[in-house]
């Protein structure tokens, strides 16, 4: 999410916006959309409703959750793109930009193995000494 935040002004500016969906309760959603300073919507799927219709749901880790995955709706509200991504193999950003500005070169949007930056390494560290691991 915090890659999506980054380049938000981009996004907007290709015509396109970013909506995260999540499994936790609003509370929850509201303190990681501060922490992260994101500037686009987390919408929460806490009856995972959605997770599960869309084949999103991970039964198996963390009392259930969605699994990471990025999909392009366009203007007619048809999916023009879908990532059903895994914790450690994602489509990047540097693929969705292209993509969403008229680049249908489909090498673009190949999953790449995920490389957290020292910054968001740093982050996450931060988050775990002060908030502790997350739990179900």
């Amino acid at each position: 999410m915090a890659e999506y935040n980054e380049h938000h002004a981009a996004i907007q500016a290709a015509g396109a916006d970013v909506v995260a969906l999540a499994v936790d309760p609003p509370n929850r959603s509201a303190a990681v959309r501060a922490q992260l300073g994101l500037q686009f919507p987390i919408l929460c799927d806490t009856e995972r409703v959605v997770a599960r219709d869309w084949d999103l749901y991970n039964a198996k880790e963390m009392g259930g959750i969605a699994v990471p995955a990025v999909f392009i709706i366009g203007a007619d509200r048809r999916v023009k793109y879908r990532s059903i991504d895994t914790t450690s193999l994602r489509v990047s950003i540097e693929g969705v930009l292209p993509f969403l500005q008229g680049q249908r070169n489909k090498t673009l949007l190949e999953r790449r193995a995920v490389r957290p930056g020292v910054r968001n390494l740093a982050r996450a560290i931060v988050n775990v000494m002060l908030r502790g691991m997350r739990a179900p």
